[in-house]
């Protein structure tokens, strides 16, 4: 009886050393992610229009045929959907996946963004681990990005290629770290060969080099930079005015889906002939907006991670367009200044579903609403 009362106690000594706070936020981790993976495979069967759209521009390209010429037809014509408009890097993928058959296309994106996500994952963790002390603090954010529901249903439910975009700039911040030039400036452009909103960042990544007087890194950089999109973009430099027309002059002329300010604008000022104005003027803010950061960048000391997060905040706050996956951005930067930064963890708490949720419903409701003309 003594012996199986010593066993007991051993096995709850044992148990409840077992249960640290290491080891306790590793375990909520891991299956707060496995729940993850769980969600999003349940959502395996869900597809949007814009994976038909990678699929038809990598059949294009694979007929020898130019895909940006239907990028810009599709932003001419009124009420049609709009056709491939980034650079190259995606287009490669779709029409590689195309080598098998059709029907494992949308599997098969799946799985890779599933893939993608992982890995935002786990850099995130790197990232922070070095300037996160509490095991709590650095892991659930990063398990809470994962599970939430704008993150699942933009990668997961739509198979939206922005968590791939996302690995090219961690790694580029990573390497900024570790003063790493050819590094940086490779997955800088892998960045913005995936989407080419990550053009706003570049200057803040030379920031360093510019204030240090170091040429030679600047130099290296802006060289492993450039290289790796005009390779990519070799294929379509026959016609180079379609090319970037498609992939950076369409972004600026899409006259759909209306963001906050354009929302509220529009209410004020309802005349068809007041839209061309109002997005010249919130084009303006941008650029100003923009040009601030770059500023404050070279008089303050901040950090690139909070710059990002800042640039891509005021960005989706004037753009004229509004889209699920801009608070995919803006979350996914505000997951690593929050985690990072001397905020308790009740006001990161209390800010993140006010990010996540409150600023989607109100944008989505005011767009809806100036749409239908309740």
């Amino acid at each position: 009886m003594y012996e199986k009362s010593l066993v007991k106690e051993r096995f709850i000594v044992k148990f409840k050393s077992f249960f640290t706070a290491e080891n306790a936020s590793w375990l909520i981790f891991l299956l707060l992610l496995i729940g993850g993976i769980i969600a999003k495979l349940f959502l395996w069967d869900f597809t949007s229009s814009d994976m038909d759209v990678w699929r038809e521009a990598a059949k294009l390209f694979i007929a020898g045929k130019n895909p940006y010429e239907e990028t810009l037809l599709s932003f001419q014509i009124e009420g049609m959907k709009h056709f491939y408009a980034y650079f190259p890097l995606w287009l490669y993928v779709c029409s590689i996946l195309l080598i098998f058959p059709e029907t494992w296309f949308f599997p098969l994106i799946k799985i890779l963004i599933l893939f993608f996500d992982l890995q935002v994952v786990v850099l995130l963790f790197v990232i922070l681990k070095p300037k996160v002390e509490n095991p709590w603090r650095l892991k659930l954010p990063i398990a809470i990005w994962f599970i939430t529901p704008i993150i699942i249903m933009t990668s997961s439910m739509h198979g939206k290629f922005d968590s791939l975009m996302f690995v090219f700039i961690l790694i580029a911040l990573l390497a900024n770290e570790k003063k790493l030039p050819v590094a940086e400036g490779v997955f800088l452009s892998g960045a913005i060969l995936t989407k080419p909103i990550m053009l706003l960042l570049v200057p803040f990544f030379f920031r360093s080099e510019i204030k240090e007087k170091n040429y030679r890194s600047f130099s290296i950089k802006l060289f492993s930079l450039i290289v790796p999109i005009i390779l990519f973009s070799i294929p379509f430099l026959k016609e180079p005015l379609i090319y970037l027309k498609g992939v950076l002059g369409v972004h600026i002329t899409r006259n759909n889906d209306m963001g906050l300010f354009f929302s509220l604008f529009k209410m004020i000022f309802p005349s068809a002939n007041a839209d061309v104005y109002i997005r010249i003027s919130l084009t303006v803010v941008i650029v100003l907006f923009w040009v601030l950061m770059i500023i404050i960048s070279f008089l303050k000391r901040i950090d690139l991670y909070t710059l990002s997060f800042l640039t891509f905040l005021g960005f989706n706050l004037f753009y004229w367009v509004f889209l699920v996956q801009y608070t995919f951005w803006i979350y996914t930067f505000y997951v690593l200044v929050s985690t990072k930064s001397k905020m308790k963890a009740w006001h990161i708490g209390l800010i993140t579903p006010l990010l996540i949720i409150l600023s989607t419903t109100v944008l989505a409701l005011l767009g809806t609403f100036v749409k239908t003309g309740l």
